[in-house]
């Protein structure tokens, strides 16, 4: 498909999107076998109705946990952690003695894949929100041991898949205190700095936040920004279309040796969910009606919502960020235009 069938795709398939959505802010990023494809539908912010483009910033969600993911793959490349540590090498003494032995034996894979058996969110969460517009920002550690201390599994740990930001904000956490560095630091480290994703953060500069389009929740109305604090490691960071297409083309053919083995340690299958759905470290890898193998993460904040994506065999890959909380209108609008791009592209 060449870039004018491909803009006249991409236009069918967002028109409907951003006409239904006021003040929506749309980029889309496409990466077919060497080429880069970018394009902003709706208008940047409320006070800048110029096209959002490849530059401009988004809440990313939990897409933010690929990113954990590959911090993980590179510790154990590393041999600083190994897969199926139990989570109680990684804590002092005193505090996991207050674990059980169900929640101790807990190990690094099962945080990655969502097989540990807690909970979607630690049982106090929601009762101790103190600011329901940005519900993760005052969430600590300290509070995170004590529901650990308290939670009861869902499961047996490794047994089955229950999708969870407790899991992979501990994961985070876990692999922050090992290296002695703060959790946004090593994604930068091992990641962004690397492959010069600049604008993949979590605190904006005062020039990044001019192009941070303002999120809208599901009926319109200004959103709040999400802030985090330890369950950053589930959902924090901010991005572009731009770095993250950066990113989907590393993990598709990465021409460094050393990273190249850490993208692909976190795409290795970990746990099959379902006849058609895998997961690796955070990837989830579904196999599509026409047999298409798709790594994937869809994210969503109160007023964002975004996808990544790649065919690894046909060597293509998207981005789509925008400025609406779907997720909470349970709206998968995204994740199938998503699709619907992806296996147009993947078809050629």
């Amino acid at each position: 498909m060449d870039i004018q069938d491909l803009e006249v795709k991409i236009n069918q398939i967002t028109n409907a999107y951003v006409s239904k959505r006021k003040g929506a802010a749309l980029t889309i990023g496409v990466f077919q076998q060497g080429h880069h494809y970018i394009k902003g539908f709706g208008q940047a912010s409320d006070v800048d109705h110029s096209l959002p483009n490849a530059q401009t910033i988004y809440e990313i969600g939990s897409v933010t946990k690929v990113f954990t993911g590959t911090v993980l793959a590179k510790l154990v490349n590393d041999r600083i952690v190994a897969l199926d540590d139990p989570i109680r090498l990684y804590f002092s003494s005193e505090i996991v003695s207050q674990f059980s032995a169900s929640i101790q034996s807990i190990t690094l894979r099962q945080l990655a894949t969502h097989t540990s058996g807690l909970p979607r969110l630690p049982g106090s969460f929601l009762k101790n929100i103190k600011d329901p517009t940005n519900p993760y920002l005052n969430y600590t550690a300290q509070e995170m041991y004590a529901a650990l201390a308290e939670v009861d599994l869902l499961s047996e740990s490794g047994q089955s898949y229950e999708y969870s930001n407790f899991g992979m904000g501990l994961l985070g956490h876990l692999l922050s205190l090992k290296a002695s560095q703060a959790y946004e630091d090593l994604v930068k480290e091992i990641i962004c700095q690397p492959l010069s994703m600049a604008d993949t953060t979590i605190d904006l500069t005062p020039e990044q936040q001019k192009r941070f389009t303002q999120g809208h929740s599901p009926d319109g109305m200004l959103a709040s920004n999400w802030n985090f604090d330890v369950m950053a490691p589930a959902g924090a960071f901010r991005s572009t279309a731009k770095d993250l297409l950066i990113f989907l083309q590393a993990n598709l053919s990465e021409s460094d040796p050393q990273r190249s083995a850490i993208l692909v340690r976190s795409q290795e299958r970990h746990f099959d969910i379902s006849d058609t759905l895998s997961i690796g470290l955070a990837w989830h890898i579904s196999t599509l009606g026409n047999r298409q193998v798709v790594h994937w993460h869809n994210g969503g904040t109160g007023g964002y919502i975004s996808f990544i994506g790649f065919d690894q065999a046909k060597q293509t890959g998207i981005v789509i960020l925008s400025n609406y909380g779907d997720a909470f209108a349970n709206d998968k609008s995204v994740d199938e235009m998503a699709i619907r791009i992806l296996m147009e592209i993947s078809s050629q």
